[in-house]
């Protein structure tokens, strides 16, 4: 009997949509839609759902799956009316739901608000009784912003979905599909503003939402963040800093929860490495040796740098099995072709070491790299192209025989050398330290056959050992022992803040001029949308 009920109320259900469907549109002018604007001074629900009903055709105008939607209600006559409603609805219909919910202008002006000053209509006074026209638009602006591919009306619709957050919030079966349509904007191409528009309504319903929406929050953004990083050029690259920096912004707001989600995912990031070392097949590489692989390592690195600095910090605990898998990744392959890769690993390491003040064995990384085989090779012959090596993570095999290539890859080792020692600099230890680095220095030196490598590396020791002598004179006048930990930290704190020492006066020189090199490459991505990474198909042998 159950089931003949179902069927019957299943029948009656399509019998009614059919109904409607073959139902005759009601054709809106633009007389008729100055009428409604009577809603901006006065209270009137009829009104209302006629202004929602012809916003959901508007919405699915054009639809070819919209079914029963775009098939009833209003029909528009012209581009006029059409856009002439939806002004009316984005500039006034959210003032406009207020004014229904909480019961008048003045009645909305003492409405409940939370503690953060966020509205909440669930207790307003006629909330029941609009609830489902407030469904109802919500609904279409959702689906209105998946549709949308003209950026200006794109931030229109952002900017009255933010207004209408409050009402999401008491509607909380709906914030999925919100958050969808949100992640969907924030990871295209339509622009900053659309971007960090979206992100602010995700962040503010993480903030109003109860504890679990963060978590949805965080893995959403993540995932879309890995999703849209896969490619890295000029062109993408300040939409991939961008995204990045608001997946950094929202690990603040929880940082158990943002523990967590790292430590799934840099876990995830050490399986793949761990794969790649033991199958040692092409496309086990491939798994590690990619921009989506790189650019994940760099976000958590972030993320360490900006809440990771008290060594009590929970994010703190993630710190040594990131470093673990930045070094593994760069050593992966000690490749020539795949200098670029380490390279990038090396400034996350960097960063690392000088933003959380640990120390970490980089300058190896650098030094192995003069050892490469075709160092020792006479250049090939061939049309040599500048590289960009911020957004590089390895070449095709013919490039690594030409002169300009190999000449830039030793460039690169020089400074994110110095950049890396320069970290360290004001550090009682500096003498010791560097002893190491010096000697293979030296050896680099004395084999090499590449003139200007020489002369590099000579300025180089040189400033090294300029520096080793500035910090030893001050810690032979040091009056305290190296188990005073409280006066160690504080070791040439003044000078370091005034960046006074010897090294620091050469490397300004050297920053300044990679600073020249990269507006350079900035001016030209904008100037002509070059594309100039590189992943081409050859294999990694």
């Amino acid at each position: 009997d159950d089931d003949d009920d179902d069927d019957d109320a299943q029948a009656a259900k399509k019998k009614k949509a059919e109904a409607r469907m073959t139902a005759p549109s009601v054709e809106l002018s633009a007389d008729v839609v100055r009428s409604w604007e009577i809603l901006k001074k006065q209270e009137h629900l009829p009104t209302l759902k006629k202004v929602i009903t012809a916003f959901r055709c508007a919405v699915h105008y054009g639809d070819e799956d919209a079914g029963e939607e775009a098939a009833t209600g209003y029909s528009f006559p012209s581009a006029h009316v059409f856009n002439l409603l939806m002004q009316f609805c984005f500039a006034h219909l959210d003032e406009i739901l207020r004014r229904h919910c909480a019961g008048g202008k003045a009645a909305l002006a003492k409405a409940a608000k939370t503690k953060s000053g966020f509205e909440k209509p669930d207790v307003w006074p006629h909330w029941k009784r609009h609830q489902g026209v407030v469904k109802s638009y919500l609904t279409q602006l959702v689906h209105f912003v998946g549709k949308l591919s003209e950026p200006a009306m794109l931030l229109v619709v952002l900017q009255q979905l933010h207004r209408m957050l409050p009402f999401f919030v008491v509607l909380p079966k709906m914030c999925p599909k919100l958050l969808r349509a949100l992640l969907s904007v924030w990871s295209s191409e339509h622009g900053q503003e659309a971007c960090l528009l979206s992100y602010a309504s995700i962040r503010q319903l993480a903030s109003e939402m109860p504890s679990p929406y963060i978590e949805h929050a965080l893995k959403g953004l993540y995932l879309t963040y890995a999703r849209t990083c896969r490619s890295t050029n000029r062109t993408t690259l300040q939409r991939v800093v961008l995204m990045s920096s608001c997946v950094v912004d929202v690990c603040g707001m929880d940082m158990q929860i943002a523990y967590q989600h790292g430590f799934v995912y840099i876990r995830q990031l050490a399986i793949h490495l761990r794969n790649a070392l033991q199958k040692s097949s092409e496309e086990a590489y491939r798994q590690v040796y990619n921009w989506q692989f790189i650019n994940c390592i760099r976000l958590w690195a972030q993320v360490l740098c900006a809440y990771g600095k008290d060594p009590k910090s929970t994010l703190r605990q993630l710190l040594y099995p990131l470093v673990q898998v930045c070094l593994g990744t760069a050593r992966l392959l000690p490749n020539i072709r795949f200098a670029p890769l380490r390279f990038q690993c090396v400034r996350t390491l960097t960063q690392l070491s000088s933003e959380l003040g640990i120390f970490v064995p980089v300058a190896p990384l650098v030094t192995e790299v003069f050892h490469f085989a075709q160092l020792s090779k006479t250049p090939g012959k061939g049309k040599d192209r500048p590289y960009d090596w911020s957004v590089m993570i390895k070449v095709a095999k013919a490039d690594t025989e030409k002169r300009q290539y190999q000449e830039g890859m030793m460039a690169q080792a020089i400074f994110l050398l110095a950049e890396h020692l320069h970290s360290t600099a004001y550090s009682p230890s500096f003498p010791e330290i560097v002893i190491p680095t010096i000697t293979a220095l030296r050896k680099v030196s004395k084999k090499t056959k590449i003139s200007s490598l020489q002369s590099r590396i000579r300025k180089l020791c040189q400033e090294i050992e300029k520096q080793s002598q500035w910090v030893q004179k001050r810690r032979d006048a040091a009056d305290f022992s190296p188990k005073d930990h409280d006066k160690i930290a504080n070791f040439l704190r003044d000078e370091r803040e005034q960046r006074v020492a010897p090294f620091s006066q050469w490397f300004a020189k050297e920053l300044k001029a990679f600073e020249a090199s990269e507006a350079h490459w900035r001016k030209q991505a904008e100037g002509k949308g070059i594309r100039v990474d590189r992943d081409d198909d050859d294999d990694d042998d």
